[in-house]
């Protein structure tokens, strides 16, 4: 049957996000310590037409911040050294208007949390699990806000 499909069948679908077509494919930078949620967020987020980096650790974030812009950065706030609250931190403070899109994840102190993001200019925060169904639609939705202002 997958035989079947036809170009335009695919067009019609990628049609569905128009925020997210193929000349203006969004960059994100995922950060976690635990390689294997990484591998399973990119999929789901390569899936939808972004293009996605990796980074284990938030000193290899920034690095690859300074070197390559990104439209979105996602964080996991229980990484060592630097947790995601002072990498989003670092960010607003070093790269100020260019700072990317931010979202904070957490499994703890949730309205904390979500009370420290919304003093950082496009900043958010999530609570784990995430449902990656949420997180393509809602950065769809972002997308489209910020590509209208």
């Amino acid at each position: 049957m997958a035989a079947n499909i036809q170009q335009s069948d695919f067009h019609a679908c990628k049609s569905a996000y128009p925020s997210v077509s193929a000349n203006q494919m969004k960059r994100i930078l995922l950060v976690d310590n635990q390689a294997h949620v990484l591998r399973v967020m990119k999929l789901s987020l390569d899936r939808n037409g972004y293009e996605v980096d990796t980074a284990l650790s938030a000193d290899v974030a920034l690095g690859m911040l300074r070197k390559q812009k990104y439209d979105v950065l996602i964080t996991d706030n229980s990484l060592s050294k630097m947790d995601g609250q002072q990498l989003i931190d670092t960010i607003a403070d070093q790269f100020q208007s260019r700072a990317p899109i931010m979202f904070l994840v957490s499994e703890s102190n949730i309205e904390l949390l979500e009370q420290w993001c919304s003093t950082i200019d496009r900043t958010e925060c999530m609570e784990k699990p995430i449902s990656l169904r949420y997180l393509v639609g809602r950065l769809n939705e972002l997308f489209g806000k910020y590509e209208s202002d």
